[in-house]
């Protein structure tokens, strides 16, 4: 590492200015140069380009001791944003709506303070994720060669979260946050006339049958959490006069437990087959946007809470997982770790809401954080 720390370096400048310009998950590109810039900045060597967009950087002490891995995400939403503040999007029906700008000024941060002081021992790396909204950003930056050799001792990623009091850490062991995954049902029929609609082969009774099936389907895995969520319907064409001959079901499927999310994708399948055959259609389907579960380490979970409590941070314990899915799952099947949640505030609005805005007091407590917990294990 080059010792060349950015003593100018304002994170809060920086994530207003990564909010003005976001970019689509897959199309970051802009947004990891300019992280890559400022890692420059600071003296180090990043590692650019890693499974699309991302980005990791090795900060060694020079002795031994464990390996601790941090983790931000950048990507934005195809949301228009609607604020008033100064900072507000200007790339039109794009916007940072789930706080990834914040994550990223939280860890640059902390590199910047590395970069001053690197750890006491072991090493420390700081990984930047991109397409986390869409689900295969982690697993594409695992799939790198370059993150082959890593084995992190622990690995740690927070989220910011409405609802809590600002500051506040939400944090359990075992699943944090739901697996999910987006379903597209095509069934193809044949349109007629609509005065003898028995000449066709119309998908609407199918479609019928699967929002039925999809409204009721949680009741059948009642062993974990499960939440089917139907976001998009469309039969035929806006034509009286002809019967439909097309047809699209969209839904997201949620689950606590991977193993009842697959079950159920399986058995939506065949019911999906089973419509398809009785009225005569071709059926297709597509799962978009897949999430693990989050599952978190019961010793990383402890430490959180123990860095949070050393801080004098509030810590709260919730019963049941986030019904949101997170691309960190990828990494902790891979590595052990922990997810956590800080409160945005309890009247903040809600993620991925057109008026959302990443909280900067977030930023510092946050990098404390996650100060903390390098210190606790590299001191």
């Amino acid at each position: 590492m080059t010792v060349n720390n950015d003593i100018n370096f304002n994170p809060v400048r920086f994530r207003h200015h990564l909010h003005r310009y976001p970019e689509l998950s897959l199309n970051e590109h802009k947004t990891a140069s300019e992280i890559t810039d400022q890692l420059l900045k600071f003296g180090f060597e990043p590692k650019t380009n890693i499974g699309g967009y991302g980005i990791i950087v090795e900060i060694k002490s020079g002795n031994p001791g464990p390996i601790t891995l941090l983790r931000a995400d950048f990507d934005a939403l195809p949301i228009t944003e609607k604020s008033q503040h100064d900072h507000v999007s200007r790339n039109h029906g794009c916007m940072h709506a789930c706080g990834h700008d914040g994550h990223v000024a939280s860890l640059l941060a902390v590199a910047n303070q590395l970069s001053q002081t690197p750890p006491h021992s072991g090493t420390v790396f700081l990984l930047f994720q991109p397409a986390e909204e869409i689900g295969v950003g982690a697993k594409k930056m695992l799939q790198d060669p370059r993150l082959k050799g890593i084995q992190p001792d622990a690995v740690y990623a927070y989220h910011n979260l409405p609802g809590y009091p600002l500051g506040t850490v939400v944090v359990k062991d075992g699943v944090f946050a739901c697996a999910s995954t987006g379903v597209k049902i095509t069934l193809i029929g044949k349109t007629s006339h609509a005065a003898k609609p028995e000449k066709g082969h119309s998908p609407a009774p199918a479609v019928a049958r699967l929002m039925d099936y999809l409204h009721h389907m949680p009741e059948a895995f009642k062993e974990a959490f499960s939440l089917v969520t139907l976001v998009h319907v469309n039969v035929g064409n806006k034509g009286f006069g002809t019967s439909p001959g097309r047809a699209e079901v969209m839904a997201t499927i949620r689950s606590s437990d991977n193993y009842i999310l697959n079950y159920m994708k399986r058995n939506l399948l065949d019911f999906a087959q089973k419509q398809a055959d009785c009225y005569q259609l071709e059926m297709q389907i597509e799962w978009i946007e897949p999430f693990s579960a989050t599952m978190n380490n019961p010793k990383t979970t402890k430490n959180v809470i123990t860095a949070a409590q050393s801080l004098n941070y509030d810590v709260v314990v919730p019963t049941e997982p986030m019904r949101w899915s997170e691309d960190m799952g990828e990494f902790l099947q891979q590595w052990p770790g922990s997810l956590f949640c800080i409160g945005s505030g309890t009247d903040h609005p809600e993620l991925h809401n057109p008026d959302y805005d990443f909280p900067d007091a977030l930023i510092e407590q946050s990098s404390r954080l996650f100060l903390q917990l390098i210190a606790q294990s590299h001191n």
